[in-house]
């Protein structure tokens, strides 16, 4: 037996002792075998030689086969942007290059935004939603990695972060390809396709950039199965979502002078007794709508003290008068001084009053309000009501919302003339209400000098479309075409007039379209399909 109190093999033992112990010559050949081994070693894969110095051990930064510079990912983007796949090492996660990234793309913003909109009375808006970007596909990245283990979320970032420096070129395609569509009266008079082609073809570069960034995704090493069935088309709406919504070139805008001419108003105490009785008077003269005839109340609105805005909403209540009978049936609201003792002022006060009196006054499902608004507008969302010295508040779409729900109309059409007005859109756009703005939500409208007897858009809708047709569809696809046109001749940037909602109005809005002025009125179009 053994040291170890096992029985040894006899025979092996024996041929064991008899062997004889190995030579000098023996051990000088083994070393020099296992030299040249380990330089064979070295010369086919040196990653190896941190096997022999443990405390030398390569850092993940310092190897150059995980790393790439940035210059080097912006020629794979060219390979991505392509559709093709991408050439094996580089693209690697790096939070060093987000700087740079951000840098390019605020750079290639600008510089589209000036050859765009010109370098006269423009400034630079660093705002916060032009770099949210950034954050939102990294988060995305995360979503996927959560859906699939096996993906690489850093490497995803790194091609989503990539695709983002060339959405200002898609911005300034669609931005210059927007007029040239809107001139063409696509689907015009049909609700739901208005506008809806020449966007859809205006925002192809977006979609390709999400398509180009779903396309990477789907290639991932190891990812396969269900899973990417359910990653890649997520990834895609995801991205198309965030490109779409994004506007790089806002990141210069132009400043829209306008001489304010309008001479101080010194309120006298007849005039600020006048008002709450002008306000009395104007209510109780509006009449009730007759049942079984539908109707149409007006209220129209000028906020701000330049004289355009008076003169655009007198003359757009005379124009109603005359095409669509609302002598007994309407009410202004003007801040000016010129009509102080004539015409209540607009403020959140007189506009709820107003609204609730024509609730009252209104027939259920028959009648419909028409609800015009004139004024300026701000990029952050608000609606200017102004008349010095008075401290009037602005409206927000949150006031507009309020205000109409608690006078409970049913159906209702609003019209906004003023800049940024498109951001009213969202709150107060619906099945029952369409809304029509003069203005994206993040452009400007125009022609609002004080000098000026309409704006722009009240002169291409009001004063111009619907002198040709009854339809307030209709008569906005003509507004936005002629709108286009000018701009372009004009070489500003476009305001880009929208519409939305008003689904369930469509019969009641053809019907008003067919109507003359004194037909005699029948609530059949509430139970009418909606014509196509």
């Amino acid at each position: 037996m053994n040291v170890h109190g096992m029985a040894a093999p006899g025979g092996a033992l024996r041929r064991g002792l008899r062997r004889k112990p190995p030579s000098a010559q023996w051990f000088r050949s083994a070393g020099q075998r296992a030299d040249t081994a380990m330089q064979d070693a070295a010369q086919c894969d040196p990653a190896p030689e941190s096997q022999y110095a443990p405390s030398q051990a390569i850092m993940p930064e310092s190897d150059t086969s995980t790393r790439s510079s940035l210059s080097a990912d912006l020629r794979q983007l060219g390979r991505i942007l392509l559709l093709r796949r991408t050439r094996p090492g580089g693209l690697a996660p790096d939070l060093g290059k987000l700087p740079a990234l951000v840098l390019l793309y605020c750079l290639f913003a600008l510089g589209l935004s000036i050859a765009l909109n010109g370098r006269d009375d423009g400034e630079i808006i660093l705002a916060p939603f032009l770099l949210a970007p950034f954050g939102a596909v990294a988060v995305i990245a995360g979503a996927l990695k959560w859906i699939d283990r096996r993906l690489d979320a850093g490497r995803l970032w790194m091609v989503f972060s990539l695709l983002l420096v060339m959405l200002p070129a898609a911005a300034f395609i669609a931005a210059q390809a927007w007029p040239a569509l809107a001139e063409r009266d696509y689907f015009a008079g049909h609700l739901i396709f208005a506008g809806a082609l020449p966007y859809g073809i205006a925002i192809l570069p977006h979609l390709w950039l999400a398509l180009a960034g779903a396309c990477f995704a789907a290639r991932a090493p190891r990812a396969g199965g269900w899973r990417r069935s359910l990653y890649v088309p997520l990834c895609a709406l995801a991205l198309a979502a965030i490109f779409t919504a994004t506007d790089p070139l806002a990141i210069w805008q132009i400043a829209i002078p306008f001489t304010d001419e309008t001479p101080a108003f010194v309120p006298d105490e007849d005039v600020l007794y006048d008002q709450p009785r002008l306000l009395d008077e104007r209510l109780a003269a509006l009449e009730a709508g007759q049942r079984g005839k539908p109707e149409i109340f007006f209220l129209g609105i000028a906020g701000s003290e330049e004289g355009v805005f008076m003169r655009e909403v007198i003359a757009v209540e005379r124009l109603f008068k005359d095409r669509y009978a609302t002598a007994s049936h309407s009410l202004l609201l003007v801040n000016n001084p010129a009509t102080a003792r004539e015409f209540p002022f607009a403020n959140r006060e007189t506009l709820a009053r107003a609204l609730r009196r024509i609730g009252e006054r209104m027939n259920g499902e028959e009648d419909l309000l028409f609800l015009f608004l004139t004024s300026h507008g701000t990029s952050d969302k608000r609606f200017s009501i102004r008349l010095r010295p008075f401290a009037f508040h602005d409206f927000t779409p949150q006031t507009l919302h309020a205000a109409l729900d608690e006078a409970n109309i049913a159906r209702k059409v609003i019209v906004i003339s003023s800049c940024y007005s498109g951001a009213f859109i969202p709150a107060l756009a619906d099945a029952n209400t369409l809304v029509i703005t003069a203005a994206a939500a993040d452009r400007n409208s125009f022609g609002c000098n004080a000098d000026n007897d309409r704006t722009d858009f009240g002169l291409a809708y009001f004063d111009e479309a619907l002198r040709e047709t009854r339809s307030f569809t209709g008569a906005f696809e003509r507004a936005r075409a002629a709108i286009a046109r000018r701009e372009a001749a004009e070489d500003i940037h476009p305001s880009l007039p929208q519409i939305a909602g008003g689904d369930a109005l469509r019969a009641q809005l053809d019907w008003f379209a067919r109507a003359p002025a004194n037909a005699p009125g029948t609530a059949e179009f509430a139970r009418e399909p909606a014509k196509e």
